[in-house]
């Protein structure tokens, strides 16, 4: 391959004390890591489909006064290439070979079990009781004893976590435990955050999901209400539900929670990144995808003539050299950042949607809020007057943080 040209990757800092980068597919369609050093890692900026071996060769000798010999660019390439990493015949193979299947079945199976939560549903079961339990949890697991009278204000929506399970467990349980006991609806919109490279701003699907516990089923009648309104070009990019963990996350608890009952259904969003909006300066209540679609899932809602329940499956901030920016974080970082997410946090609280939006867009997203999308889009959709935030925490790792919240609305 003369022209080697990368597919977009995520890239982070490898462990304090080695030297290079972590490649890793954002898209979760290959498992594969690969660590490249520094200084081959700057060059490979110019694997763009348009500079020669020759030029990257050229570029690294300019740079660091040696040679980076033929064979050794090769040798990377293929490593690339074997890693589905590069825009290349192998990966178009194995991309294809991915849609037909995908497209052929009815079912989104699973992705992350046994990888991103325990795959056998009972230790899965105990797994989930734990967060109800354990530190930092909000008591007891479902179907212990309940309050002796049910709260007056019916939640209706909810901001929930999607970090995966051994890492914010005890929040997620937060926002659950409280949908179990003051909400009534059987049909949950979940609005997930797309981390991969999506066709349109938003794309559902009608598959079910697949999860440990059984099959939870996707409501295909408000699914087909949001086709009629919205037309084919919101399932145009459905193939990033298949390895999209955002929503599986969340089919995973909803399914414990209520014991694999059949009345239960979910309505599939992924949101993609309004990140254009930011750069731009504009706000996404004046861009038409965004309005269409607000109006088209309002409609469905309406239509549907059901209680449904609205949540947004997203993360806060994610910051440290993982996530490309310079230096380790001290413990005063964590406390700013706490405290930024917290004044965010409140904007949500007073169903600000725009304020919201704003507070990320005036410092260029400096946090990188994982959730974006989707927390705009339900405070958008909600009719409801408050929220309330039942759990913050942050993960920290020497070299990144990422932080999260249980946040409902009534």
């Amino acid at each position: 391959m003369e022209y080697p040209k990368l597919r977009p990757i995520e890239v982070s800092h490898d462990a304090p004390g080695k030297k290079g980068f972590i490649l890793r597919d954002p898209s979760n369609l290959t498992d594969m890591i690969l660590t490249v050093p520094y200084n081959v890692f700057e060059i490979m900026g110019l694997f763009d489909g348009k500079h020669s071996i020759l030029d990257i060769q050229t570029a690294y000798a300019r740079r660091y006064g040696t040679i980076l010999s033929r064979e050794q660019i090769e040798g990377l390439i293929s490593k690339l290439d074997e890693g589905m990493l590069l825009e290349s015949e192998r990966f178009q193979q194995f991309l294809n070979g991915l849609k037909d299947e995908f497209g052929r079945s009815d079912l989104r199976k699973a992705a992350f079990a046994g990888k991103g939560y325990e795959g056998d549903p009972v230790k899965l079961g105990q797994q989930l009781d734990s967060f109800f339990t354990s530190d930092g949890g909000p008591g007891r697991p479902p179907g212990g004893a309940r309050p002796a009278e049910r709260p007056k204000d019916r939640v209706k929506g909810a901001v929930l976590p999607h970090i995966d399970f051994v890492r914010g467990g005890p929040c997620f349980a937060w926002g659950y435990q409280e949908i179990e006991e003051s909400s009534d609806a059987r049909c949950f919109i979940v609005l997930g955050t797309s981390h991969g490279e999506m066709e349109g701003l938003f794309t559902l699907t009608k598959k079910d999901f697949e999860t440990p516990f059984g099959v939870l089923r996707t409501n295909r009648e408000i699914v087909a209400a949001i086709e009629k309104d919205g037309g084919e070009k919101l399932f145009q990019g459905e193939f990033a539900h298949k390895a999209e963990h955002s929503i599986e996350f969340q089919a995973v608890f909803l399914n414990y929670l209520y014991d694999g009952r059949k009345d239960i259904s979910i309505v599939p969003v992924l949101c993609s990144s309004f990140h254009k909006m930011i750069n731009d300066g504009t706000s996404p209540s004046s861009v038409q995808e965004v309005g269409d679609f607000i109006e088209t899932l309002q409609s469905a809602i309406k239509e549907s003539g059901r209680e449904v329940f609205l949540l947004a499956s997203a993360d806060l901030s994610h910051v440290g050299p993982r996530f490309g920016d310079p230096l380790p974080l001290t413990k005063h970082n964590l406390q700013e950042i706490a405290q930024e997410d917290l004044d965010m946090i409140r904007l949500i609280e007073d169903m600000d949607a725009e304020g919201f939006f704003l507070s990320i867009q005036k410092d260029g997203d400096r946090r990188k809020i994982c959730g974006l999308a989707p927390i705009y889009l339900l405070l958008k959709l909600i009719d409801t007057s408050r929220g309330k935030l039942l759990k913050y925490d942050q993960w920290p790792d020497p070299m990144g943080m990422v932080s999260f919240a249980s946040i409902c609305f009534y």
